[in-house]
Order: structure tokens, then C-alpha cells, then sequence
């Protein structure tokens, strides 16, 4: 599962930046991912959970995940849209099938808090 991959990730670079700044212990991570990056935040969390022991900057840390929806903006009009089922984006406006992503593929460190 890539979830404890990104757990581990976030974990090391949350530890190393709190001993930059001289945080001992770390309290919440606040980490932004997109829909499309298939992050399942029961799975982050039970990572979260497992791979916080034996480090004792993370003793009661929690995580904090907001999960950003997938929004596509159509190259033909301009049109900004949300799609659940992506056998078919076309666009609701102009019904052309050239889009970008626009949110949705995030991932990363929004912040954490610490003492």
C-alpha cells in the first residue's frame, strides 16, 4: 500500500524540520492530498498510526488530512468542472473532451505544530 509510503515520507520530513527549528515534540501534520493521488485517509491514518511508534517527537501527534476534490477546467471555454465518473469529462458546457487539472493531484506538508 503507498499509503505507508507517504506516511514514512511525511514522518522524515516533519522530523527533520522539527529538529531544525528545536521542536521536541510534535503535536499535528496537517497534509493536503488530492483525490487523484487515491490516498485513502483510513489507510494514511492506521499508517499514521503504526509508523509514529518508537518516535518520540510523534508520541500523541495526530494527522490531519484534507482531501482536495478533482476539478478540471476545459481548454475549449474556459469552463471549470467536477467530475465523479472519469470514463466521460466531457466538458457540461461546451462538450469537448481537452481539459487540465486544475486541483486534485496535490500532495504535500501544508504544516505542523509543535513545541
Amino acid at each position: 500500500m503507498h499509503e505507508t509510503s507517504l506516511v514514512r515520507f511525511t514522518l522524515n520530513a516533519v522530523e527533520h524540520k522539527a529538529a531544525e527549528l528545536g521542536i521536541a515534540h510534535v503535536k499535528s501534520i496537517r497534509l493536503i492530498t488530492g483525490e487523484l493521488r487515491g490516498a485513502l485517509p483510513e489507510l494514511m491514518q492506521e499508517a499514521f498510526r503504526i509508523l509514529k511508534r518508537n518516535r518520540p517527537v510523534f508520541e500523541d501527534a495526530e494527522l490531519e488530512m484534507i482531501v482536495k476534490p478533482v476539478v478540471l477546467r476545459c481548454r475549449e471555454c474556459g469552463t471549470e468542472y467536477q467530475k465523479a465518473d472519469f470514463h466521460d469529462v466531457r466538458c457540461p458546457s461546451c462538450g469537448e473532451t481537452d481539459f487540465e487539472i486544475i486541483s486534485g493531484s496535490e500532495l504535500y506538508i501544508d504544516s505542523f505544530e509543535g513545541e
